[in-house]
């Protein structure tokens, strides 16, 4: 697809007829101006005398104005009415009465028409390298699609003026497109194949979107689509036709590929003239679909509140940290054949400074998103050491998320951190998520295989919500494993859900891992997990999570007899 292709729909012919009435009106201001000009200049020529003396010349600027605002053809009769305005009815000294020769007239004639076409020749080369100039910038080289600058200049003819809306059948609606994984194809195979995968699933969202519409490339990984729809039931069906293109695979090069997208929608309200805000709302619902792990979103008003409390919880973050409002809570593990206390996990707990509390499940989403999971994590393995060593502590799981996993300057500095704080790597278990493995096996490898040589127990958490495969577990360096608490919760009425627990706990300790189920919150439950097996579990049937000085006490006094459940 290239600049010359791209499709002129009704959205830019109504935005055209729209800037025309414009266009028109200000042709004609235009062409007064120039006739003012003229009629004045002659007048002021008059006025001094005749042609006689320096004041002729004035009557060029109308004719270099006729040369800037339209072609050479009006300056040459611009330059002919100026000659003629100073010509046979002109004298050459009014107050003598001396009338000037033919020559004379003709000859200045001449000259203003001269002038005015080396002015008009000037002035259109001007032009058409300014308008060459404003074409490029609004085209997207690359992919020949248009790109930021034409929409923007686009939302503002259609949005602008109400007079403008009234010309379109409905309200202006847009598509916000994102090619989630195109930075993948963009790392192994190079930004012209990255190129040439947008510009077919744009040929191909043109030909299955079978209203008016125009599509632009809005960012490297993004495609923008804007029309018009008389309700949202008609943009929910664009959005469809959209993700009916892009389930098709596209061969580039001879390699089939396919992109995974990610849509969110808006209809513009009839108060919205901002181009800007239009296009923040089609991201914001865009941005909802990927917090819903979902296709599409539509823009909802709810999303922006939000939005703007996650980006006050987050920005609160930074502040919790320079005034201590964080601190670790711990939640008992027991070993199901002893009944003996044998470590705990650590659980970020934010106590703000105005005595609310924020739940773990309203921020550490998000944090783990964005590069605060870094000092988050920092403090979390910090804290951790000093009550390990201040309290003689045994073993503390910590939780690493896919970003931390991924930091390598973490991971293979750990040990060093540790051991400076003076605590034995082994007293620390650092629990990873199925998704921190899935999105970057071989790395995620290579991070365990780290952590592992520097004498860190590695545990996998929530085993079973996610992309399960004893096959990724074979090949990975874990000292253990968590069944999530999912497969705990029905075990004490349904076979079937016994039967898959007491397979997982057998299939990972044929792996030589040990095994730890959370969530045991009754005691059938731990006699269940138990009798299968289980080597450790954890969960409110044995303690709740509890702040420092309480969990210490309680470890002391532990005491789970053979039946279940424990005393202190």
């Amino acid at each position: 697809m290239n600049a010359e292709n791209v499709t002129v729909t009704s959205i830019g012919r109504e935005a055209l007829d729209f800037s025309g009435r414009g266009s028109l009106l200000r042709t004609v201001s235009r062409v007064i101006v120039i006739a003012a000009s003229l009629i004045a200049g002659a007048s002021v020529v008059y006025a001094t005398g005749g042609t006689g003396y320096a004041y002729p010349y004035t009557v060029l600027l109308p004719v270099i104005l006729t040369a800037a605002w339209f072609g050479p053809v009006p300056t040459v009769i611009s330059a002919v009415i100026a000659g003629l305005l100073l010509g046979p009815y002109m004298p050459m000294d009014v107050e003598k009465g001396l009338i000037q020769s033919t020559d004379n007239w003709l000859a200045r004639t001449a000259f203003f028409m001269l002038i005015g076409g080396f002015s008009s020749w000037l002035f259109q080369s001007l032009r058409i390298s300014t308008q060459r100039h404003f074409r490029d910038i609004k085209i997207d080289r690359e992919t020949g699609l248009p790109n930021q600058v034409a929409l923007k200049e686009d939302l503002v003819s259609v949005l602008s003026s109400a007079t403008s809306r009234k010309a379109f059948s409905g309200s202006p609606g847009v598509i916000l497109v994102r090619l989630q994984d195109l930075w993948e194809i963009m790392e192994a195979m190079g930004p012209q194949t990255a190129n040439k995968v947008v510009c077919c699933l744009a040929d191909r969202v043109s030909v299955a979107v079978s209203c008016d519409h125009k599509i632009y490339r809005f960012s490297t990984s993004e495609l923008l689509l804007l029309f018009f729809a008389s309700s949202q039931e008609e943009v929910d069906n664009v959005a469809k036709s959209v993700r009916s293109a892009g389930e098709q695979e596209a061969e580039i090069d001879g390699i089939p590929l396919r992109v995974q997208l990610i849509v969110g929608s808006y209809l513009v309200e009839r108060n919205v003239v901002e181009p800007d805000l239009v296009v923040n709302r089609a991201r914001t619902a865009l941005f909802a679909a990927v917090d819903a792990n979902a296709f599409y979103r539509s823009y909802d008003p709810i999303f922006d509140h939000k939005t703007v409390e996650q980006v006050r919880l987050i920005s609160g973050v930074r502040k919790g940290l320079r005034e201590n409002e964080f601190c670790l809570f711990y939640q008992p593990k027991v070993c199901l054949r002893s009944g003996r206390h044998t470590g705990g996990e650590a659980l970020l707990r934010w106590f703000k400074s105005d005595g609310s509390v924020v739940l773990p499940g309203l921020f550490m989403p998000k944090l783990e998103t964005t590069t605060l999971i870094d000092p988050v994590t920092r403090f979390v393995i910090r804290k951790a050491c000093e009550d390990v060593k201040q309290h003689d502590l045994c073993a503390v799981s910590i939780n690493f998320s896919a970003k931390n996993l991924m930091d390598t300057a973490l991971v293979q500095n750990l040990g060093r951190v540790v051991s400076l704080c003076g605590v034995e790597p082994g007293k620390l278990e650092i629990e990873i998520t199925e998704r921190a493995l899935i999105r970057d096996p071989a790395n995620a490898k290579l991070a365990i295989e780290s952590l592992r040589n520097q004498g860190f127990l590695v545990s996998l958490d929530d085993f079973g919500t996610g992309y399960s495969s004893f096959q990724y577990l074979a090949h990975l360096p874990l000292s253990g494993l968590k069944i999530d608490r999912a497969f705990v919760s029905s075990v004490h009425e349904s076979p079937h859900a016994r039967t898959v627990l007491s397979s997982m706990i057998k299939m990972a300790h044929a792996l030589n891992l040990h095994v730890t189920v959370e969530g045991v919150e009754t005691r059938e439950q731990h006699e269940i997990v138990a009798e299968y097996g289980a080597d450790t579990a954890q969960g409110f049937y044995y303690a709740k999570p509890m702040p420092l000085t309480e969990y210490v006490n309680w470890k002391c006094g532990l005491n789970v007899d053979a039946r279940g459940g424990s005393t202190s």
